[in-house]
């Protein structure tokens, strides 16, 4: 698995940023970064790994995976699966609590989302 460094450079790389426009947008300096992508700091910041991931277009998740605050060798990388009717019912029970980024879903919202479910299976 590559290294949080490794994942930060190869993805500036790829949006052309120089080390002191990654630095910028980020409110970061070139060294801090360079330091990073070379592996010298392991776990930065909550904070700064939430910026980088905002201004490189990737998932914060992604980037937290990646550093050290999690021990990857005891760590499960078998992703969960279910079905649509799985899904479906999860959706529509309402005794179910269906959270994103933290919000609970209201009803209109929990309606959208099935939705977008339904497409995403081409259910429809």
């Amino acid at each position: 698995m590559k290294s949080l460094g490794e994942i930060v450079r190869q993805r500036r790389l790829g949006k052309n940023l120089t080390l002191d426009q990654l630095a910028i947008l980020i409110d970061s300096s070139k060294s801090y970064l360079s330091k990073l992508e070379n592996n010298h700091i392991e776990k930065p910041k909550p904070s700064t790994l939430r910026k980088i991931a905002k201004q490189l277009d990737m998932e914060y998740n992604e980037l937290v995976m990646h550093s050290n605050y999690v021990d990857k060798d005891t760590m499960s990388w078998k992703l969960p699966s279910a079905t649509y009717y799985e899904i479906d019912s999860i959706l529509e029970d309402k005794k179910n609590i269906i959270m994103v980024q933290g919000k609970i879903l209201e009803k209109g919202e929990r309606e959208k989302l099935l939705k977008m479910v339904q497409l995403l299976f081409d259910l429809e």
